[in-house]
């Protein structure tokens, strides 16, 4: 891979620009909530964010499962050397090791970004198991963002459990379209099988879901109001980075407007107005 040295964006390193472009093709709700972050955190979501899209990307562009664990060795291989400070000539291993070496980042959680995805192509057997993963595969991506900003705070860290729940689980309700389209079911199989929907039926995309999706989503939302409940606990410079919950929250109610069918066209129509919803958030101090 060709390593570019001089593009520069408003002060940002060429990897940097690089990981911002990354998380605005592929992860474009995200990409506006980082950029409503301070400076102290803004450069690490990115970062992070860009190392996530990586792993998503891999079960999407691996035709064999052999293949999806050499991209995922390839990236627990570089997390070691970029913590021997001798990161890959990748974009994204290089940017990651500009922001661990400025802030002092925890090895632990972005091994458990990388090592979640070894459990990306199951189906969840319960509601809890998708919870768990949830908290394996997108909290990580809170906890260091308040570790890049100095936050060392309890009700910050729960905050960032429930939120990352949140926007798993509704990643995951977002995601069951596309992947029936794709013949993959990630849909927990113990609700499948107490609302009498089978996995052939889903994947077929011709299964009455709602009671399903109502169920995840009902899931989802009570993590929001948790969230919501421990606000008043979060230092408002900590609140940015839980913009997150907006998007998710947003996406929750067209659902429920939509009767929680998660094949209603509307429901695949970006939000416009969720950057003006951001920023009021961000002004408010809320999320």
């Amino acid at each position: 891979m060709r390593r570019t040295k001089s593009t520069r964006r408003g002060g940002t390193s060429a990897h940097g620009v690089y990981c911002m472009d990354l998380v605005r093709k592929h992860d474009h709700e995200n990409y506006l909530c980082s950029l409503l972050l301070p400076d102290d955190g803004r450069r690490t979501a990115f970062a992070v964010r860009a190392l996530n899209v990586e792993l998503a990307q891999i079960r999407d562009v691996v035709s064999r499962p052999d293949i999806g664990l050499m991209r995922l060795q390839f990236w627990t291989d570089a997390l070691e050397r970029i913590y021997k400070g001798s990161a890959p000539e990748q974009p994204v291993a290089q940017e990651l090791a500009a922001v661990i070496r400025s802030r002092k980042l925890s090895k632990h959680w972005l091994s458990r970004l990388i090592e979640s995805r070894r459990e990306s192509d199951k189906a969840h057997t319960s509601l809890e198991e998708a919870e768990e993963y949830a908290e394996r595969s997108v909290s990580p991506v809170l906890y260091l963002t308040l570790q890049s900003m100095g936050v060392q705070d309890l009700n910050c860290d729960h905050v960032a459990s429930h939120v990352g729940k949140l926007q798993g689980l509704t990643n995951l309700i977002r995601g069951v379209p596309v992947n029936a389209s794709r013949g993959r079911v990630y849909v927990p199989l113990q609700l499948l099988a107490k609302h009498k929907v089978s996995q052939e039926s889903l994947a077929r995309g011709k299964a009455d879901t709602r009671e399903v999706i109502y169920e995840l989503a009902c899931a989802a939302h009570q993590h929001l109001e948790k969230a919501h409940s421990l606000k008043a606990n979060v230092p408002a410079s900590a609140r940015p980075v839980f913009l997150p919950a907006v998007a998710s929250s947003s996406y929750l109610e067209k659902l429920r407007r939509a009767d929680f069918n998660v094949f209603d066209s509307q429901l695949q129509k970006r939000n416009g107005l969720l950057p003006l919803s951001l920023w009021w958030h961000k002004l408010k101090h809320s999320f």
